[in-house]
């Protein structure tokens, strides 16, 4: 056994809640020793015969006219109801009754019909609760159009509000009862976001819902996985405000051979027809719970990263888009965040292989090893206006940033005369801040009056990077967590994107808003954009990064002031084509 202060390990950790089977502890290494963890294996195996049997109910046919009462309904009198809350119930029962949130789990049939009674007596959370009056055809409420101004349904949900609860009988009978909707008639366009974290991605997104119209935005429904929020993603909130949400909740439910199906495919990378097979069915099964209640037109998978998300919007039956905001072979092989397979598999069967630049096209056809007959170049928007608002505030640091150098430091820094270089950008190996520091000391032998700085968020090379500026001899200044560094960068004289490989790079845009000069180096991403815009490219080594900086210190670099005004048009316009969205 293992003992008390040993760390059990994870082998998996699966993505939106899949219970425990491979995700809880099988082996422990210790000492060289393989120790097997029979209580975890029994909880596991336990787990998946519990999911195992709810998925094979769901095979099972309806009961004609059956009842199920949840929750407690206590002034519903129908002497046949069932009251008994099962998996085989909620699964063969044609009239579901309930003034309680319906199971995580819960997946309805075509065939059945879901009558919710108003405010859920449990205490639950909003998403929850909407989740649940989503999935309902019908919802006993006092007032339809508080109830719905109250739960967000206005325009999505596709069932009836009843204000006389004794419409219910009329269901019951096989009637269709008088009552309010508010569906607009509209299919949503169904975006994954990640999870909302403050870097590229999230601006991207938020770039580009900044640039459609209103009654675009309206048809656009944000999703992202509830447990991967945290205090460093931006509030769901206030995303709220701008645009529908759809949080995804709740476990998966397996069978047997589709959890050893699931571990063979992303573990042991079987391409069999067999685990395929299953695969496909896990995820269309998962789709239909979480998003079966929205009659979607289309799917997006923005961020293009997250095995389990990529298979979950592929599953789709219907026009679904993925994004490519990087070079994945490069990703796979540094940072180890993909799946190979699954990328694959992605690359053949979407609709649209969205490429936020040409530059992507190489890389992408290595992974789907085809000619992209269905890759198309979809641009990032860019919030131009955003960029120069923020950069009139006040430079700030949070509770949360680091730094070698104090606010008023960094103040007195940016007020002076010394030549300012600045690179925005996480602190992980592609980004290359090492070489450029290395680089930056080179340069300072010519000019000693510079500083050099280095903004980051998350990365795991911060305390390395943060290490060697401070035994550098040049003035290297490195910050991480800023959540605005738009007023820094305004006052700096040049931009650096040292990055060893790069998706488009959004800062070499907001840089040049800001009417900064910019060089990039000459690799996949930023390439076709600085070619088409006549930017500087460098060579991607050390010697190349220092041409870019002596030219920049000679006067040879301008500002390439790009219009963004045409630029987001036909962004958004590409936005629309590959998504069908249309006023």
């Amino acid at each position: 056994m293992l003992k008390k202060h040993e760390k059990i390990e994870k082998v998996d950790k699966f993505h939106f809640g899949v219970y425990n089977v491979f995700k809880a502890t099988i082996l422990k290494t210790v000492k060289r020793r393989t120790i097997l963890n029979i209580q975890a294996i029994k909880k596991a195996v336990s787990s998946a015969l519990k999911q195992s049997r709810y998925v094979r109910a769901l095979n099972n046919p309806v009961n004609k006219s059956s009842v199920l009462i949840c929750g407690n309904c206590e002034n519903i009198s129908i002497p046949s109801a069932i009251r008994n809350e099962t998996m085989k119930n909620l699964c063969s029962c044609e009239y579901i009754l309930t003034d309680d949130v319906l199971p995580e789990y819960f997946i309805k049939k075509p065939e059945q019909k879901v009558i919710s009674f108003g405010k859920f007596t449990h205490n639950c959370s909003f998403d929850r609760a909407r989740h649940s009056y989503l999935c309902s055809d019908y919802i006993v409420c006092e007032n339809a159009n508080e109830f719905a101004q109250t739960y967000q349904l206005h325009g999505v949900y596709t069932g009836l509000l009843l204000e006389d609860k004794n419409s219910v009988f009329a269901v019951l009978n096989g009637l269709v009862p008088d009552g309010k909707s508010v569906y607009d008639g509209e299919k949503r366009t169904i975006i994954y976001s990640g999870s909302l974290k403050q870097n590229g991605l999230t601006t991207s997104l938020l770039n580009l819902l900044s640039e459609l119209d209103e009654d675009e935005v309206k048809k656009c429904c944000i999703t992202f996985r509830s447990d991967s929020i945290d205090e460093s993603s931006i509030d769901p909130e206030k995303l709220r405000r701008l645009v529908d949400i759809l949080p995804i909740r709740g476990k998966s439910q397996f069978t047997l051979s589709e959890l050893i199906c699931y571990y063979l495919y992303f573990k042991r990378n079987s391409t069999g027809k067999f685990v395929k097979k299953r695969i496909d069915r896990l995820y269309k099964r998962e789709w239909q719970r979480i998003f079966g209640c929205i009659p979607t037109e289309c799917a997006v998978h923005f961020t293009g990263y997250e095995y389990g998300m990529i298979n979950l919007f592929r599953s789709f039956e219907g026009r679904n888009v993925i994004y490519v905001h990087n070079n994945m072979p490069e990703e796979i092989k540094l940072r180890h965040n993909q799946h190979l397979l699954t990328l694959q598999n992605a690359y053949r069967e979407f609709t649209t292989v969205a490429l936020v630049t040409e530059d992507m096209r190489r890389s992408a056809m290595t992974i789907s090893k085809t000619q992209g007959e269905n890759f198309a170049v979809v641009p990032n928007c860019h919030d131009y206006r955003s960029v120069l608002t923020r950069a009139d505030f006040p430079v700030e640091f949070q509770t949360e940033t680091q730094s070698n150098v104090t606010a008023a430091e960094l103040e007195a820094v940016l007020a002076s005369d010394k030549m300012k270089l600045i690179t925005i950008g996480r602190f992980s190996p592609e980004k290359a801040h090492m070489r450029l520091m290395k680089t930056f000391e080179r340069f300072c032998d010519t000019y000693p009056q510079s500083v050099l700085i280095i903004i980051g968020g998350r990365g795991e090379l911060y305390e390395e990077t943060l290490e060697y500026a401070n035994k550098s001899n040049a003035e290297i200044i490195v910050i991480k967590s800023m959540q605005n560094p738009m007023p820094v960068l305004k006052k700096c004289n040049l931009f650096m994107l040292p990055s060893r490989y790069e998706g488009l790079g959004l800062v070499l845009l907001e840089a040049d808003t800001l009417g900064i000069p910019v060089f990039a180096t000459d690799v996949e991403g930023p390439r076709g954009f600085m070619q088409e815009n006549g930017g500087l490219l460098v060579p991607d080594t050390s010697g190349g990064i220092l041409d870019g900086m002596m030219l920049f210190a000679g006067g040879s670099i301008p500002a390439m002031n790009i219009d963004y005004d045409v630029y987001n048009k036909k962004a958004a316009d590409k936005f629309r084509e590959v998504t069908g969205l249309k006023i």
